[in-house]
C-alpha cells in the first residue's frame, strides 16, 4: 500500500506512520509548513506540504500514486470558536475525502472518536445510535459527528469506500495535549479521587490503535465502523499514580464521594474520558487485534510520562508497550 496520511505529526499519526513503515507500506505524509516532521523523516516517510483546509483540487496532486488514505488530522479539544473547529474537522474531512475520490483512491479510513456518542450511560458499540444530546460547549464532539456524516455522504455519492474508526482516549509517546492538564492536577498536596479512583478508564495505547487502523486498511472494506478502546484495564488511580511517579513526585490520594467532584475542577467529565466506549469488532479481520497487544509495561509507562522513553524502547517492545499521556486522536492539521 501507498498511504496518504493526514495528521501525521500528531500523537496517533506518528504511531501510525511508524506502524505502516514497519509493515512495509509507503507513507506520504501531509504536513503544514511549520510542523515538526523529524519523526516522520526518521521513518522515511515522503513529506508533502499542505493543509486539510486546502481545496480538493490542491490536494489531489499530492496523492499521486497513493492507493489508500488515512484522514487523522483534527483539532482535538483545542478550544476556539465553532468556525475554526468546523473548518478543520468538518470541512477538512470533506476536502480530503473529496480529493481522495478525485484521485482514484481505493479505500479511505476516517479517524473519528467515541465522542460522537455524546452523553451515554453504560457500554456502547458500533451499533449504538449517535443521536444522543451533545453539550453546546462540546464543539469537538459536534464536529466529529458532523464529519462522520460528511464521510458517509461522500462514500454514498462518489463511491469511495470509507471505513470509520472511533478510538476512545488515546495515550502514548509524543502526546501534546493532556500532560499539562494532568500535571496541574498533581500539583496539589492531596488529589481527590471520585470513589477512590477504582473505575476503569476507557483509554487505549496509540500503538495499538495504529495496528487496528493498519488491519482496517489491509482489509480494504468500506462501509464499516470500528470502536477501538481499552486494550488494557487502567484505573484513574493507576493513571495518576504512574504519572506522579514519572514526575518524581509522591502523590497523596483521598477517596471522596463522586457527587462532590462531578461538577468541579476535578471532574473527569471535563476530559476525554467522559466519552465511554468499549471495543467491539464486526469485521473478522480485526478479531485478532487484541492478540497484538501486550500487558502494560509499568516501567515504560512511568518513563514515558516525562518524555524520556525514546522510539527505540517502544520498538524493542514491539510497539505495543504502554505509553504516555491522554488524548483522543491526532492533534495536527
Amino acid at each position: 500500500m501507498r498511504v496518504f496520511l493526514t495528521g501525521g505529526t500528531g500523537l496517533l499519526g506518528t504511531h501510525l506512520a511508524e506502524e505502516l513503515r514497519r509493515s512495509g507500506h509507503e507513507v506520504v505524509a501531509l504536513h503544514r509548513r511549520e510542523a515538526d516532521t523529524l519523526f516522520l523523516q526518521e521513518q522515511e516517510c515522503e513529506l508533502v506540504e499542505g493543509d486539510v483546509r486546502d481545496d480538493p483540487g490542491t490536494l489531489v496532486p499530492l496523492m499521486d500514486g497513493c492507493t489508500h488514505v488515512v484522514h487523522s488530522a483534527a483539532l482535538v479539544y483545542a478550544g476556539g470558536a465553532w468556525p475554526k473547529i468546523r473548518a478543520v474537522n468538518v470541512d477538512g474531512t470533506r476536502n480530503v475525502l473529496s480529493a481522495s475520490s478525485m484521485a482514484g483512491i481505493g479505500h479511505a479510513v476516517h479517524v473519528s472518536s467515541v465522542a460522537v456518542y455524546g452523553s451515554v450511560d453504560g457500554p456502547v458499540s458500533e451499533d449504538s445510535p449517535i443521536d444522543s444530546d451533545i453539550a453546546a460547549s462540546d464543539l469537538y464532539a459536534r464536529s466529529k459527528r458532523e464529519a462522520e456524516d460528511v464521510a458517509r455522504g461522500i462514500e454514498a455519492a462518489r463511491g469511495l469506500p470509507v471505513s470509520i474508526v472511533r478510538p476512545c482516549a488515546v495515550y502514548g509517546e509524543r502526546d501534546r495535549l493532556m500532560i499539562p492538564g494532568l500535571r496541574k492536577i498533581l500539583r496539589v498536596p492531596v488529589v481527590p479521587l471520585p470513589g477512590g479512583g477504582v473505575n476503569t478508564i476507557p483509554a487505549v495505547y496509540a500503538g495499538n490503535v495504529a495496528v487496528a487502523i493498519r488491519l482496517v486498511l489491509e482489509a480494504g472494506e468500506g462501509g464499516a465502523t470500528y470502536d477501538i478502546g481499552m486494550d488494557h484495564p487502567l484505573t484513574q488511580r493507576e493513571l495518576l499514580g504512574y504519572l506522579s511517579e514519572g514526575l518524581g513526585k509522591r502523590a497523596s490520594f483521598v477517596r471522596v464521594p463522586a457527587a462532590l467532584v462531578m461538577g468541579g475542577r476535578w471532574s473527569w467529565r471535563r476530559s476525554a474520558f467522559r466519552h465511554l466506549g468499549r471495543s467491539t469488532f464486526r469485521c473478522p479481520v480485526l478479531r485478532g487485534w487484541s492478540s497484538t497487544t501486550t500487558p502494560i509495561n509499568r516501567t515504560a509507562f512511568v518513563r514515558c510520562w516525562v518524555g524520556t522513553l525514546h522510539s527505540d524502547i517502544a520498538r524493542r517492545s514491539g510497539g505495543q508497550a504502554a505509553g504516555a499521556a491522554i488524548t483522543t486522536e491526532a492533534d495536527d492539521v
